[in-house]
């Protein structure tokens, strides 16, 4: 019976391994910044990169999401209002 149980275990982590995954903190960040710095474009990013956006529905989608919210979150350091700008931070 334990052996059963230890299968069942290891084939459900294994079944949940691609599932999904929260908003990472860049991606809550990204939003509300790009918001602050252009009004506007925070809730068409919602749809992707907020809390119940696309990028969190697996694993992978969740990993490449968080990759373009970090190169994302850099390139705006570019924009002179950015150091200035609470929710950048």
């Amino acid at each position: 019976m334990r052996r059963f149980l230890a299968v069942a275990v290891l084939g459900l982590s294994f079944a949940f391994a691609g599932c999904a995954k929260s908003q990472s903190e860049n991606c809550k960040k990204l939003i509300a910044c790009t918001e602050k710095l252009v009004p506007g474009t925070g809730a068409s990013m919602e749809a992707s990169y907020g809390k119940d956006g696309a990028c969190w529905k697996s694993s992978e989608a969740a990993d490449a999401c968080t990759k373009a919210c970090d190169q994302a979150m850099e390139g705006l350091k570019a924009n002179p209002a950015f150091a200035n700008t609470a929710e950048c931070k």
